[in-house]
This record gives C-alpha cells, sequence and structure tokens, in this order.
C-alpha cells in the first residue's frame, strides 16, 4: 500500500523532508544552513580554515593550478566557490579531503628502487604480453611498486614489480601450462 503525505518540510538548500508525526528530524537538520557541519550543526571553521585554494594545492602538487583542479575533480575532493574582495570568483576545496589525497599518493623517487624490474623488463623476463602482469597484481601473485619519477614533461607515475614474485611466477606458475 502506498502512503500519500501532504506535505513536505523543505529545508533550506531546497532538501525535501517529509514532514510526518512519526518520523523526527534533528534539529541541526531542520535550520542546517550554508556553511554549517551537517553532524553538529555549528558553522564550519573559517574558510581559511577548512578550505584551501587552488593556487596553495598546486604549489603542494608541483603542477599548474588548471591540473591541479582537474586533479581535484577527478578524485571527487568537494569545494566551494568564494568571490574575493577584488570580486573574482575562486574554488576552495576541502582540507581534510585535499590532505587525504595528497597522503595516498605515490612517494617521489629518482630512479627505480632495487629488487624491483619495470614493465618491460617483466614481460621479457615471464615471455607474456603486458595484460597478464595486470592479472597477475590483480590476484595478488606479483608485488607492485608505484611512484612518481621526474622525466621531461613532469612527473609521471610509473610500476615496478618485484623480481622474487616474477622468478617465483616462472618456476611455479608458467610451467604449469
Amino acid at each position: 500500500m502506498i502512503y500519500r503525505f501532504k506535505k513536505t518540510f523543505i529545508g533550506v538548500g531546497g532538501r525535501e523532508y517529509i514532514n510526518n508525526p512519526k518520523l523526527s528530524f534533528p534539529e541541526h537538520v531542520k535550520i542546517r544552513r550554508k556553511g554549517t557541519d551537517p553532524k553538529s550543526g555549528q558553522p564550519y571553521a573559517s574558510a581559511s580554515g577548512a578550505f584551501m585554494e587552488t593556487s596553495s594545492i598546486a604549489a603542494r602538487l608541483r603542477c599548474s593550478p588548471s591540473a591541479a583542479r582537474q586533479y581535484l575533480h577527478r578524485h571527487g575532493v568537494r569545494f566551494r566557490v568564494v568571490r574575493k574582495s577584488t570580486g573574482s570568483l575562486t574554488l576552495c576545496w576541502r582540507r581534510l579531503d585535499v590532505e587525504r589525497l595528497l597522503t595516498a599518493r605515490e612517494p617521489v623517487c629518482r630512479r627505480a628502487p632495487l629488487h624491483y624490474v619495470n614493465m618491460e623488463e617483466a614481460v621479457r623476463y615471464l615471455g607474456v604480453v603486458r595484460s597478464y602482469v595486470y592479472r597477475l597484481v590483480k590476484k595478488g601473485l606479483l608485488r607492485e611498486y608505484r611512484c612518481r619519477i621526474k622525466t621531461a614533461r613532469g612527473f609521471r607515475v610509473r610500476c615496478f614489480y618485484h623480481r622474487e614474485d616474477l622468478e617465483h611466477i616462472k618456476l611455479h606458475v608458467l610451467h604449469k601450462r
């Protein structure tokens, strides 16, 4: 049976909440305003504390502001549009999301780590195609080490594979065929 409710509670921001005596909403949901924390109902800390500007993030990522914006959008970091005193608009990104993203980022290396080989050497050693190496990593049979290496075109993420795992795969897995 479908119950139709005649009234809805429309909160700030256009959210519709059902107005039913059997349902109760916390006060912070009912009085929510832009710029308030949904859990506590209290205003966020100042924009400088809770949010970061694109230029400061770009400096930490060592890239242009445009590349930083694309990277943050791709990883779903929440943002807010803020009007500066000059009248221009800028994006401010949620500091917690940015910090989480930067800590999970691959480390910077100058060269390949010891006991690891790159994709071309792994394919040549095993005598298989690249997709088979990716499948071994996905199954957990081959350890992968990802790091960022500086190239002529900037920092690039490179994958390296553990040499000991490759020897194990060559001896046991490939001989089963």
